[in-house]
């Protein structure tokens, strides 16, 4: 049989195309919801670079989804956890990858020493594997954290208050910096939405403001990235990369962008699924 190359076959491949840069920009828009809880149509359409009825499109396919609601001129998280479990969300975080940055992490932990974790749904997989490193202290704004971890007595706890965050689940502000700054910890982990340049982004004020107050106050701090997260975007500056004592991230990250950064001397580690590195 031969292969069609007419043009209904070019058609149906360019819809195909298209199909796919819909799905790969509505997972990175419920990624960024899962930074920011919400966004307006025209913030979405400058972010992405494409047209507002572009983003009135994807908004309307995860509303249908239950994934988001519609507001006046944009669109908020309706279910975070409904969010975070979604396969095609799910799917795009490339699983395996994730898992081996994981266990990379927690191998970083002794026991006794104070840890800090963020509120980004990449530190909050090291939760499992904390209670067999008990005791530890572990400092956190996130009350995700503190709800998974509250029934181990051998994990001490300490959670920074504040202003609440409901499509985070996690505090901010002033306060939160304030009960921040007198503390100390011997590691913190965290998470970021994009790396780019050389440095790492968010898309909320508020979450840099903690993020770095907590920096501050370790003597180590570790970055989970996995691939996906190296890409344009991100819109305020957290950190150069430089900045961070170890940025481990998954194989599938571009050779390019690992060779440019090791030749940066950016303490970029490769994690594997076997354990290596």
């Amino acid at each position: 049989m031969s292969e069609n190359t007419g043009p209904s076959h070019s058609l149906n491949s360019s819809r195909s195309a298209r199909r796919g840069d819909n799905t790969t920009r509505q997972q990175r828009i419920l990624g960024l919801l899962l930074e920011t809880g919400n966004a307006t149509i025209d913030a979405l359409a400058a972010h992405f670079d494409v047209s507002r009825m572009t983003i009135h499109r994807d908004a309307n396919a995860l509303a249908q989804q239950g994934l988001v609601e519609k507001l006046h001129g944009g669109i908020a998280l309706r279910n975070r956890a409904a969010t975070q479990k979604t396969v095609s969300y799910r799917m795009a975080l490339a699983r395996e990858g994730k898992q081996a940055i994981i266990a990379r992490a927690i191998s970083l932990i002794r026991p006794e020493q104070i840890i800090i974790l963020d509120d980004s749904t990449t530190v909050a997989e090291m939760l499992p594997l904390l209670p067999a490193l008990a005791p530890l202290t572990i400092i956190t704004n996130a009350m995700g954290v503190v709800q998974a971890l509250a029934p181990y007595p051998d994990l001490r706890l300490i959670c920074l208050g504040g202003d609440y965050n409901r499509p985070r689940n996690a505090f901010f502000g002033l306060i939160c910096e304030q009960a921040a700054q007198g503390l100390r910890a011997n590691t913190m982990f965290l998470s970021t939405s994009v790396v780019h340049g050389g440095a790492a982004f968010q898309n909320n004020q508020d979450i840099i403001k903690i993020k770095r107050v907590l920096m501050e106050i370790c003597d180590k701090t570790v970055l989970l990235v996995d691939s996906s997260k190296f890409r344009k975007g991100g819109l305020y500056r957290l950190a150069g990369l430089d900045a961070f004592d170890h940025v481990l991230t998954d194989a599938q990250i571009s050779p390019a962008i690992h060779e440019k950064l090791n030749a940066a001397g950016i303490p970029l580690e490769i994690c594997k699924p076997d354990g290596g590195s």
